[in-house]
């Protein structure tokens, strides 16, 4: 288990046994907005890969990550209080055990009332979640991407266009700027306002 997994974790069991609210000790408080609830440092969703929550997929000199630098959503008091709802309702060890699309089929429950994203052979597509009402237009020629993830953490992206060329891997639409890149829920190739 990696380092940031294991530390979601042991956060997680924490809060299991009480929210705390803003933690005004903590050196980088407030990270994301002043009265934020810092129950969750460490998202238990991390990556979500979800852009409707103000996260995106980045580039740095150590490879992809997802940056959560514009997400509140884990920091508002009520959506703590959801996911400690949720996740409490599972038995820890089974926490421990489960993989990225466990807690992904949460957080998409938890956003969108219920599981969007399709296996596709043996890849995940998470664009029908992504694209959902969203204002859209058919465009000719897309690429969207393929994330590869080990262990809750990126290991690699490709640009891809064509769901059925993704390989095991997580199916989102391409971010450029405010618009997103994908194949709708009817096939179609389309450019969607975030």
């Amino acid at each position: 288990m990696n380092e940031n997994r294991e530390k979601t974790l042991i956060e997680l069991f924490r809060a299991l046994d009480g929210i705390y609210g803003p933690n005004y000790e903590c050196k980088y408080y407030p990270c994301h907005f002043y009265g934020q609830d810092c129950t969750f440092c460490y998202c238990p969703f991390y990556p979500c890969l979800i852009y409707d929550l103000g996260g995106e997929l980045i580039l740095t000199e150590d490879g992809y990550i997802w940056s959560c630098k514009g997400c509140n959503w884990v920091h508002e008091k009520e959506n703590a209080e959801e996911i400690i709802y949720r996740l409490g309702s599972y038995p820890k060890q089974r926490l421990v055990e489960e993989d990225w699309f466990f807690f992904s089929r949460v957080l998409q429950e938890m956003i969108y009332g219920r599981e969007l994203g399709v296996w596709v052979g043996s890849s995940y597509n998470l664009m029908p979640a992504i694209l959902r009402g969203k204002e859209c237009e058919e465009v000719e020629n897309i690429e969207f991407l393929a994330v590869t993830l080990e262990d809750f953490e990126i290991v690699d992206v490709r640009r891809i266009s064509n769901v059925e060329d993704a390989d095991s891997e997580i199916i989102i639409p391409l971010k450029i700027g405010g618009e997103l890149y994908g194949i709708d829920n009817s096939g179609r190739k389309v450019m969607c306002k975030l």
